[in-house]
């Protein structure tokens, strides 16, 4: 399709979409779903495959479920409105045709990239997700599998913090989860062990886990005035089958072994809360305010540097400015930086995909897969939320 003209029936687009459905869901089951934004463009059938859930049970059966990437982001002055959701896509290869103008390759006029591409070409692009907004105020997050889990604070103007919906990313399709037992002022939200663990702000007697497997919640308390003391800020992370609450002390709950315990205070592993930090393999990744990534020494209890990663581009300092998430075992960082003079309107969304080898007790190396400009937006643009979900 080119200036929304169909493309000629010998094209090569053509004679794929007339193949069987069964026949077109195992070929795109065996592609990567980065570039599934792009060949929804192919046709009506191509996006109606692509949006089947079908599809997402054929992947898996084969097993070629993967880590995608997806941006939350505030396109106005309060972040709360308006929000918008993007997923990573691959620009597709060009590939060689028998088109007279060698400047062109059939994939450029059958998927209309004008649409999505920006002037900067990058292999690596932040598109538009087609999925209605929420009629709420909705805050936190947190992603399990295909799902990025959310809880109501506001809906219709009024307090309502016990409705949960999810996003799937499947789909691109909102549904609601099971109402929680309680109503939860300020909760934080986070995973561990593929279940959700939602905590009132400080103090609170009880902790509600849901399971999405059995679609159930369950409780158990949590003895944070007795323990933290009075501390009115509560800090908590997710690590090595753990749920951990910092305070005045710090104490973990074991799901395994149902119980809570005291543990000695590390002051380095308060930075292990903020959004500016991701955890892979049992150990916590940050940038810790630094502009360079860093990752915790558990046994000599401090942040060392994350080695090879010279060419990496000076990290934000504000954690408003910089995102990182668990991309299938290897580190995305997210960041937004200010556009040129020509563009001061605009910024910049850059990301870069980094894979992580310990090579001994103290070093662990970093290789940047690539780094890249994934998205141009308004300066008033803010940015929410970035999850790494299995599909």
């Amino acid at each position: 399709m080119k200036n929304g003209q169909e493309c000629s029936p010998q094209s090569p687009v053509n004679m794929i979409t007339h193949l069987p459905d069964d026949l077109l869901l195992n070929c795109l089951a065996r592609v990567s779903r980065l570039y599934y934004p792009i060949l929804s463009l192919v046709s009506k059938k191509f996006r109606s495959l692509i949006a089947s859930l079908e599809l997402y049970q054929t992947r898996t059966l084969l097993g070629h479920s993967e880590s995608c990437l997806y941006l939350h982001l505030g396109f106005s002055n309060d972040s709360k409105l308006d929000p918008r959701w993007f997923t990573l896509c691959k620009r597709p290869t060009r590939i060689p045709s028998p088109n007279p103008n060698p400047n062109l390759g059939w994939f450029t006029p059958c998927f209309g990239l004008r649409r999505i591409l920006t002037k900067r070409l990058s292999n690596n692009l932040m598109v538009p997700v087609p999925t209605s907004n929420l009629s709420a105020v909705y805050w936190p997050y947190g992603a399990i599998g295909s799902n990025i889990y959310t809880i109501v604070e506001y809906e219709h103007g009024e307090f309502s913090t016990d409705r949960v919906f999810y996003l799937d990313c499947r789909s691109h399709t909102w549904h609601e989860a099971p109402f929680m037992w309680m109503i939860r002022s300020g909760p934080l939200i986070r995973v561990l062990d593929g279940k959700l663990y939602v905590l009132k702000g400080f103090p609170s007697n009880s902790i509600e886990i849901f399971d999405p497997k059995t679609q159930l919640w369950d409780y158990v308390r949590c003895p944070i005035a007795e323990i933290l003391g009075t501390r009115s800020s509560l800090i908590s992370f997710a690590i090595d089958g753990g749920f951990y609450l910092y305070g005045d002390k710090c104490m973990v709950y074991k799901p395994k072994e149902n119980k809570w315990d005291v543990v000695e205070y590390e002051t380095g592993l308060v930075w292990a809360s903020f959004r500016l930090s991701c955890v892979i393999n049992n150990v916590i990744y940050s940038s810790k305010l630094s502009r360079v990534l860093k990752w915790y020494d558990s046994e000599g209890r401090l942040w060392r540097d994350l080695k090879g990663l010279d060419k990496l581009p000076k990290l934000p300092k504000s954690f408003s400015r910089l995102r990182l998430v668990n991309y299938g075992g290897k580190i995305a960082v997210l960041w937004e930086k200010s556009g040129g003079v020509s563009s001061r309107e605009k910024k910049m969304i850059w990301c870069a995909v980094i894979a992580v080898e310990r090579r001994s007790g103290q070093e662990i190396y970093g290789k940047i897969e690539w780094c890249e400009v994934v998205l141009t937006v308004p300066k008033s643009c803010c940015l929410l939320e970035f999850f790494a979900v299995t599909v």
